[in-house]
């Protein structure tokens, strides 16, 4: 009987970490190298911060960061102006992907997952939404943030 019990509550936490494994579509091979591009960035702006993570994880020159409702930042110095520089942060942002979708020639591609900021001030003071990257591989092989847009959700009335 304990040996059922325990089978049974691994298979629960085996279907369990399974469902949070994003869907992949297309090159399942590079679709699986985006995701890890786009957990690798998250990961990077656990450590390094939020504007250094989008600053280094997209395009040099013609990554774009669409959000905060103004213009777009197309490059590396108006990115990373865009999301705060060098000023100390005022919430965490993390997110992962729940989708990703690779092209054929294993070039290029898209994850779409939710995000969620939180404030350092205040814990309990968080927003959350979706977003869109679209990844390029590179000269070198790496893959590096096109187009990132992130949405909040509404919020509840």
């Amino acid at each position: 009987m304990r040996q059922l019990l325990c089978f049974a509550l691994l298979s629960t936490l085996s279907l369990a970490a399974h469902c949070d494994e994003p869907k992949l579509h297309g090159n399942l091979d590079a679709a699986r190298a985006i995701v890890k591009a786009d957990l690798d960035f998250g990961a990077l702006a656990k450590k390094e911060g939020t504007a250094k993570a989008f600053r280094d994880s997209l395009d040099e020159v013609d990554g774009t960061v669409f959000g905060g409702g103004s213009q777009p930042a197309i490059g590396r110095d108006a990115i990373y102006a865009k999301m705060g520089g060098d000023a100390p942060e005022e919430s965490t942002l993390e997110w992962a992907p729940v989708e990703a979708f690779a092209a054929k020639s294993a070039d290029m591609g898209v994850t779409r997952g939710r995000w969620t900021a939180t404030s350092k001030a205040d814990a309990t003071q968080t927003v959350s939404g979706s977003y869109v990257t679209v990844w390029r591989k590179n000269a070198k092989g790496e893959w590096k943030g096109l187009i990132d847009i992130g949405n909040p959700d509404k919020p509840k009335k």
